[in-house]
């Protein structure tokens, strides 16, 4: 029998109503953009599974060193919220340890919320990592090694 290893446990993290009482738990995971000038930004990103290609909200185009949030190549796609054109682009991104050159793009589509900028998807960073999901401890296991 396969053995799989990980190295890295991220608990979900409490989302909270007015109130204070805890509505929903999310597994957010901490990226950090390295800009073409070398400034280093760390977003918090959803864990998405259902995102193809991670994307971040329109507003974070500087740090990306574009002049404006929609001079990428536009792209159509189908959200949650329904089809909608985003605008992709190549950028250097880092997680657990790892640096990697991959898509993002750049949506209008995305709130600003307290909580995450944006989705961390599928394309280029999921054949990096192994994952696994312990959803009844709200814990969200990666291994560097798959």
């Amino acid at each position: 029998m396969v053995s799989k290893n990980f190295n890295h446990t991220i608990r979900f993290r409490n989302i909270r109503n007015i109130a204070g009482n805890i509505i929903t738990q999310l597994p957010i995971v901490e990226i950090t953009l390295v800009s073409p000038n070398g400034k280093r930004s760390k977003l918090p990103l959803l864990f998405d599974t259902g995102a193809s290609v991670t994307t971040l909200i329109h507003t974070l185009y500087p740090l990306i060193g574009v002049a404006s949030w929609d001079v990428g190549q536009a792209v159509q796609t189908v959200t949650a919220n329904g089809p909608t054109t985003v605008y992709k682009y190549t950028v250097d991104l880092e997680l657990f340890g790892k640096s990697i050159r991959c898509p993002v793009h750049l949506s209008q589509g995305i709130q600003r919320n307290s909580m995450y900028l944006g989705l961390l998807g599928r394309d280029t960073f999921f054949n990096e990592f192994g994952f696994g999901f312990w959803e009844s401890a709200h814990e969200l296991y990666v291994t560097a090694n798959p």
